[in-house]
């Protein structure tokens, strides 16, 4: 490109790209796209972005261009990637614009840099890493030397540099080949002796700054802490792989973290509350959380390393005073107070979690574990001696569990507001594992590792906290109820719980607090230990928790441990039939009762598995569930996950119904049809749900409704685009043959057939792929006579193709296995079909696809494959054609071999169809019998082989005359022909 003219032109298109006006900005994206590929474009936008006196909107958009251009052209294997005198251009300029002080250019600008980084560095350009150290070394002596006109800029240069160093180190640590990780360690020292020492000045200016009362300053200096923590965190966890060897700063470092976090958080926490939401506050909040994300990363990567650091136990004291400080506000306020009173918020409740997690990754951890025998390594066993003697000894454990127990892991005050205010979010909120952001389910994580791993310490004191008769106040109880849950996987052998159920019944509260808990322990308990005869009374107290009038997050949770109950191994159904109905009527009641689609869809799913679990059962409550449907489908509309599960609901009622669900074709044909059109975006998400349910629908039926027929046509486009749900598609098809093949091919037939053909004939497709598309090929063949299928076969060549790939015998064995397959079937049952082909196709060519189809029978392995090959040799030699008869030497071996293995029985006969699913063969569908019954009279079970060889043999006789049929004899060896004649008498 021209540099003087291209500039000017490149900035005037820059300049519209920013433009309000949506065509001069499409313009302008159009001429950046073709500009793009062109040689020095890349430099130009460099040199534009570093010219101040252009507008801030042509230097953003000239930046951000830039970087774009980095990820697509620098690599040197891109198309039309930057070249090396461009590239030469560029580089020396990239450290130049560290003062840019435009907030959203200056991050364009370090990325892109950071970028250019991983691809250059190390081989291309290997002094990378010293070249930004020394500058941020010279930057950071500028800046304590500066005078106060000049600080700012310094200010701005530090942190640009510092965030380019940080996006650096970040994308080394992300590498993971062995040479890249070397790449990491080697340059991690020299990059830590650099950043470390600025962190420690920054650190005591800032202590300065505070003290003089240099607000702006401070602000400036704790961005400057923020980049050096966020770089050293990575550089510490990940850049030495042997920390005894480490430089002695890097020691220094960890145990100074300790005490400037705290001194930061009591900062944070002498503060006024109004001003915490400031900028400088903010920055200051994530350098607190700064040090613990360094903390929890030194645990998880270097969890030896970690306990056995001298830093570590008061550090873990730290974090505990904080969590005990923070315990009574989280129990301020009573459960039954909680509309009148409102909770202190924690002072930094990411701090707490933080806190939490660490301690549960002493309590629980693999490296500080003895293995499965028993035997622990010196490694493991220092960890034990510092963990067991300093941190986890028995007073604290007992301080931890009760501090958890009665403040963390009850419900709060909070909770009890959402329950009146919003309860679906809360119910929707509380299924998901979000422990990260909440101290609540960080505490129960922790409770149930430390139980876990302290049961002999903490059961008896548990177990004999939960025979009290009364505990007070609430939320000490609620904590109670909940670790029963929790732990119920330690506490079985110890406590029976349907005893200690009946002695506690709920206490009545505003807002049934007691009876959520008794329901969601009920949920807990039954997977775990819940006796089968004691289940009634469960689901009466469940069903009872669950009527109208109860709170809303009550009824959801006794619904939801009702499908606990019903989910369970040891799950009755007979047993539940009693409560089957008003099971449903409740399920019913809190549809009506929710408003959130996620809730909807959770009610349908449990539905969904009580028609599953009740099977036949069900069949006096299907009308109930059946006029739910429309409903239920016209409000998940443009809700495509709520439509699968209703699609789930129905295919399971299907089921369940079995041949009595043919009363529901007309009503369920559409909800496919929609499920299914390709044209209909929602079928990304409802197809293969949609298609389970069509094939449902037809392995029940045992009468078509001509809706249900119609959906046919769907098929060869289903075919052309489908490969996830390619096998049920297939199926389907099949489960109309078996049904009604003959309709299905007046009808449809050069439709299905040409789709199926398409299939086969694809070199592309998997040979599954092709396998299905045959045996479907062999069931239509089976189910319908010749007069209706052998004009669709003649008219798509889907003869011609098996016959053609045989001849050419280019493809794998596997393959032509499956071509040789379906023409067996063809012989074998439309045999004056098969026979006019072969006759009307070219000599050479068909004693090309003779001796290769003989070939083939070697690689045939099945039986009954073996059977079929063997009888459609058999018909083909009913023919005048000498390209077939001249192999009639080689077919006379296989013919000895199929009768000496299977002989004339049904030895190997078996009436299961190897590819239905385990799903349909638990219970009896009406397909399983078509199945059954198209098996049994298969000819490669049922035919007498010797009779049918005999047959064709005198066939081949009369239609060549006894002299030319004796001299076609005479080629066979005589050890063949006296084996055949032996076996054939």
């Amino acid at each position: 490109m021209d540099s003087s003219d291209s500039r000017q032109s490149i900035i005037e298109v820059l300049e519209n790209a920013t433009s309000q006006d949506p065509a001069c900005m499409a313009r302008a994206d159009d001429n950046l796209r073709i500009w793009e590929t062109r040689p020095q474009f890349h430099a130009i936008l460099f040199s534009i972005f570093a010219d101040r006196t252009l507008s801030m909107p042509a230097r953003l958009m000239a930046i951000i261009t830039f970087k774009n251009g980095i990820d697509k052209y620098w690599k040197k294997t891109a198309l039309h990637a930057i070249g090396l005198a461009e590239k030469e251009l560029i580089r020396p300029q990239l450290l130049s614009m560290l003062d840019e002080d435009a907030p959203q250019i200056a991050v364009q600008y370090c990325v892109a840099i950071a970028r250019i980084a991983r691809w250059e560095f190390p081989l291309v350009w290997p002094t990378f890493a010293e070249e930004l150290a020394s500058r941020v070394h010279a930057i950071a002596h500028d800046l304590n030397s500066s005078a106060d006109a000049n600080r700012r800029r310094c200010y701005t240069m530090e942190h640009n540099a510092l965030y380019i160093l940080h996006l650096f180190v970040k994308m080394l640590c992300e590498r993971k080949l062995a040479r890249e990780r070397q790449a990491l360690r080697s340059t991690a020292p020299a990059l830590f002796s650099v950043v470390a020492p600025i962190y420690a000045r920054r650190v005591a200016q800032f202590n300065e700054a505070l003290h003089v009362g240099d607000s702006e300053g401070s602000q400036e200096l704790l961005k400057s802490i923020r980049f050096c923590l966020k770089t050293l965190r990575r550089l510490y966890v990940h850049g030495f792989g042997d920390f005894e060897a480490a430089d002695a700063l890097v020691h220094e470092f960890y145990m100074a973290t300790v005490g400037h976090q705290a001194a930061f958080y009591e900062l944070f926490c002498g503060l006024p509350a109004e001003s915490r939401e400031a900028d400088g506050c903010r920055i200051l909040v994530k350098i607190i959380l700064l040090y613990g994300k360094i903390h929890l990363e030194f645990q998880k990567f270097k969890a030896v390393r970690f306990i056995t650091t001298p830093a570590v136990v008061p550090l873990l004291r730290w974090y505990w005073q904080q969590i005990q400080g923070e315990a009574p506000q989280l129990t301020a306020v009573p459960l039954e107070r909680s509309g009148d009173l409102e909770s202190p918020p924690l002072v930094l409740e990411r701090l707490v979690i933080q806190g939490l997690e660490l301690y549960r990754g002493v309590v629980k951890n693999m490296f500080y574990l003895a293995d499965d025998n028993g035997q622990m390594d010196e490694d493991v066993q220092r960890c034990r001696l510092v963990i067991d003697s300093e941190i986890m000894t028995a007073p604290f454990v007992a301080q931890m569990s009760e501090t958890l127990m009665c403040h963390y892991i009850p419900l709060k005050a909070c909770d009890i507001e959402m329950w009146q205010d919003d309860p679906e979010t809360w119910i929707a909120n509380e299924d998901l594992d979000h422990w990260e952001f909440d101290v609540r389910r960080s505490a129960e994580r922790l409770f149930k590792d430390l139980v876990n791993q302290q049961r002999d310490r903490i059961v008896p004191e548990l177990v004999q906290a939960l025979q009290q008769p009364n505990v007070t106040p609430s939320f000490k109880l609620d904590g109670l109820y909940t670790a029963l849950g929790l732990c119920a996987s330690e506490l079985y052998d110890h406590i029976d719980f349907c005893h200690w159920l009946r002695q506690h019944p709920p206490t009545d509260s505003p807002m049934s607090v007691s009876k959520w808990r008794i329901a969601w322990l009920i949920g807990k308990w039954v997977p775990v230990k819940f006796p089968t005869d004691e289940r009634p009374h469960a689901y009466v107290a469940l069903l009872e928790y669950a009527r109208p009038g109860e709170p809303l997050v009550l009824r959801m949770e006794a619904i939801a441990s009702l499908l606990a109950c019903i989910d369970d191994w040891d799950f009755d159904a007979t047993q539940f039939k009693p409560y089957l109905q008003l099971s449903i009527e409740r399920i019913t009641e809190m549809l009506g009762s929710v408003n959130q689609a996620e809730l909807r869809m959770r009610m349908v799913n449990y539905l969904s598995a009580i028609v599953s679990r009740m099977q036949r059962e069900i069949a006096p409550f299907a009308e109930s569930i059946v006029r739910l449907i429309p409903l239920l489908w016209q409000s998940a509309a443009g809700e495509n996950l709520y439509q699968t599960a209703v699609l789930s609901l129905v295919t399971k009622l299907v089921v369940a119904l079995g041949i009595h669900s043919a009363a529901l074709q007309p009503f369920v044909a559409p909800l496919v049809q929609h499920s299914i059109d390709l044209d209909d975006p929602a079928h990304v998400y409802l197809i293969v749900d949609g298609i389970d349910l069509w094939l449902a629908l037809i392995r029940n039926a045992s009468t078509i409704d001509p809706n249900l027929m119609a959906l046919l046509r769907h098929i060869p486009r289903l075919l052309q685009s489908s490969t996830e749900t390619l096998k049920s598609v297939l199926k389907v098809v099949e489960g109309y043959a078996l049904l009604c093949g003959v309709d299905m091919m007046r009808n449809y037939g050069p439709a299905l057939i040409g789709a199926l053909h398409e299939l086969v004939a694809d070199t592309d497709m998997h040979v599954r792929a092709i396998a299905a598309g045959y045996t479907t090929l062999n069931v239509i063949v089976q189910c319908v006579q010749a007069e209706l299928v052998g004009p669709a076969l003649v008219e798509s060549n889907m003869m011609w193709t098996p016959f053609t790939r045989i001849v050419d015998k280019k493809e794998a064995a596997m393959v032509l296995i499956h071509h040789a397959g379906f023409l067996s079937r063809i012989a074998v049952h439309y045999p004056q079909l098969f026979i006019e082909f072969l006759t009307a196709q070219d000599a050479q060519l068909t004693t090309m696809f003779a001796e290769h189809w003989v070939e083939i029978y070697d690689d045939v392995g099945q039986v009954a494959q073996r059977r079929l090959h063997a009888l459609g040799l058999a018909v083909a030699i009913a023919t005048t054609n000498d390209g077939v008869l001249k192999m009639l030497p080689l077919m006379v071996p296989i013919w000895n071999d199929v009768l000496s293995n299977t002989g004339d029985s049904q030895l190997y006969f078996s009436d299961r169809d190897d590819d239905e699913d385990d799903e349909f063969n638990e219970i009896v569908v009406p397909e399983s019998e078509r199945r059954r019954k198209l098996l049994s009279n298969d000819p490669a079970h049922k035919y007498d082989m010797k009779k049918a060889f005999s047959q064709s043999m005198a066939e081949c006789e009369r239609l060549n005359g006894v002299e030319r049929f004796h001299a076609i004899i005479a080629q066979v060896s005589a050890e063949d022909l006296e084996d055949l004649k032996s076996q054939l008498s």
